[in-house]
């Protein structure tokens, strides 16, 4: 049953992180709340922080043992990479109002590296 739900989750904040980074600005709103310095890049290094750490689990349900997961995780990074480096190219070629930034693109691969670093720990460290 978890699985199901980390799928699930998996494909619904990987549909959301397309979503919210190649809609057009002006349909995301503004708020003041969030009146953050590079907020932009903390949303980026947030969103493949989840995907990562979603992923990661759903990938590492099965599998107990540390080299396995290990590896799990270097796959997750290398997709989650790969995937935020399609995603700044669509917002180059593809959209009017967003640009492709490579700072947007090591913030995603940061927050995706402490995604599966977590990973890691929590489910290494999980008292039996």
């Amino acid at each position: 049953m978890a699985r199901k739900v980390y799928f699930l989750a998996g494909l619904l904040w990987t549909c959301f992180i397309v979503y919210a980074c190649l809609a057009e600005a002006s349909t995301i709103p503004k708020t003041s709340f969030f009146n953050i310095p590079n907020r932009d890049k903390i949303a980026h290094c947030a969103f493949y922080f989840v995907f990562s750490l979603i992923w990661f689990l759903f990938h590492s349900k099965k599998n107990t043992d540390r080299r396995t997961k290990r590896r799990i995780g270097i796959v997750i990074f290398t997709i989650a990479t790969f995937f935020g480096g399609c995603i700044e190219l669509c917002q180059y070629y593809f959209t009017s109002s967003r640009s492709a930034e490579w700072a947007d693109f090591f913030a995603n691969s940061l927050g995706s590296a402490v995604g599966i670093i977590f990973g890691l720990f929590i489910t290494t460290h999980k008292k039996k």
